[in-house]
């Protein structure tokens, strides 16, 4: 519940009101300064929109320049990060490293995202990154966005074209997203899309997310049929 001073105000010794005082005056100068930050950086935008993105050259370096003071800045911080992401791949989309950093920037600095970690994955298993740096993005994506279906069907398909290279904790992480995405879907048209996956695996391989799936007493035969796992 809210506190309220109220009259209450005036009942407390001189030295605690003028620290209160002090206090709110702080508030709304921080207030008022996001304010002026967050019209500051709205107009930078704008001339950047406006603005043709150069390829290579000093382009880039004025763009991404005009755009790193602000990744830290209070209540335009995260859509600095974005808006950086977005010059680096306009720029130099070639350029795996800026790429990467630009995406970790933005997670690092809206670390409940799950939008962004899954991002971060998604690239990461494109380029080719070592398992340990993607399973880092995976993880956070699950600690964020545990139940936001998409990033969990995200996830789920993930996981399983990836099954072998998983411990046991992220393999469990896939069989619950498995689980908590397949009951809402239509078995016979959505399902296919576990189901493609699943029938590239070797026997082995299928065998044990077979077991995977039945350990946790909540996969019922129907849903083993539209996996194509019975």
């Amino acid at each position: 519940m809210e506190k309220k001073f109220g009259s209450d105000f005036a009942r407390l010794p001189v030295w605690t009101g003028r620290i209160l005082a002090l206090g709110l005056g702080v508030v709304f100068v921080a207030t008022a300064y996001a304010g002026a930050n967050i019209v500051a950086f709205a107009r930078l935008e704008a001339r950047l929109a406006g603005e043709e993105i150069a390829s290579s050259g000093s382009g880039r370096h004025s763009q991404l320049g005009a755009v790193a003071g602000w990744k830290d800045t209070a209540g335009v911080a995260a859509r600095a990060r974005s808006l950086s992401l977005d010059v680096v791949l306009a720029e130099t989309p070639a350029d795996r490293a800026a790429v990467d950093n630009a995406l970790r920037e933005l997670a690092a600095g809206s670390p409940t995202s799950v939008a962004a970690w899954q991002a971060l994955v998604a690239y990461r298993v494109t380029t080719g990154a070592p398992v340990k740096s993607v399973l880092a993005a995976f993880r956070m994506s699950a600690l964020t966005g545990s139940h936001e279906g998409y990033f969990v069907m995200q996830r789920a398909m993930f996981g399983l074209e990836h099954w072998s290279d998983l411990p046991e904790a992220d393999r469990r992480t896939v069989t619950r997203d498995v689980l908590l995405t397949l009951p809402y879907w239509d078995f016979g048209r959505k399902g296919e899309r576990y189901r493609a996956i699943l029938a590239k695996k070797s026997n082995a391989e299928r065998d044990d997310i077979r077991a995977s799936l039945t350990a946790t007493g909540l996969a019922s035969s129907e849903i083993m049929k539209a996996l194509g796992l019975q």
